[in-house]
């Protein structure tokens, strides 16, 4: 993988495909959580639709931090988010269920990073991503942890949707089955993590 330089180019934003005006629209409709701690149990906690990534979520802005974020997002049994890549550093943590992520950076091939109730993981910079619950009865939820407030600061803090889904509900190409074909190139948490510390 090696396209993190050329986000860092991009003199304009695709409005087609940019998701900023609907995250910052969704934040001022529903601001982010402050304090010390969440109030609530995440594995419980109510989240809020957002239509333009498939799923629900909820922010938290905790300790005035200034470079740390964080988000609660949650996928229907069965679902999935839609395919996305943006400028911040993620670590991706399950807080419940059970699924996997299709992360490849454009015109490189896809991995797989099969994930459950306590892995971690991290699609890289500007690499596409999505997330996949293999449940058909039961939600998932992950904690993402990222640098926006730096990114935002630096004032290249970007977000965008796979061209495929310029509008809610395109991109269903991008679905993969949830048990793997033999012979697929699946990756479990430890093997992607090993592979990433090797690169």
């Amino acid at each position: 993988m090696g396209e993190w330089d050329d986000y860092q180019i991009m003199a304009h934003e695709d409005l087609e495909t940019s998701e900023m005006a609907a995250r910052e629209e969704f934040l001022r409709n529903n601001p982010p959580l402050t304090g010390l701690a969440a109030p609530e149990d995440l594995r419980t906690i109510d989240l809020i639709k957002r239509p333009w990534r498939n799923n629900k979520g909820l922010w938290f802005d905790l300790a005035d931090n200034h470079v740390i974020q964080a988000h609660l997002a949650e996928i229907p049994p069965g679902g999935h988010t839609t395919r996305h890549r943006h400028t911040t550093e993620a670590y991706i943590y399950i807080v419940k269920g059970s699924g996997y992520s299709i992360i490849n950076y454009e015109g490189e091939p896809e991995q797989r990073v099969e994930w459950s109730e306590g892995s971690l993981f991290s699609p890289p910079v500007w690499a596409w991503h999505q997330h996949f619950n293999s449940d058909r009865d039961e939600t998932a939820r992950y904690l993402a942890l990222q640098d926006t407030g730096l990114v935002r600061h630096l004032r290249l803090h970007r977000i965008e949707r796979h061209p495929s889904q310029k509008k809610v509900g395109q991109g269903m190409e991008y679905e993969v089955e949830a048990q793997p074909a033999s012979g697929s190139d699946v990756v479990p948490v430890a093997a992607a993590v090993d592979a990433a510390e090797r690169e």
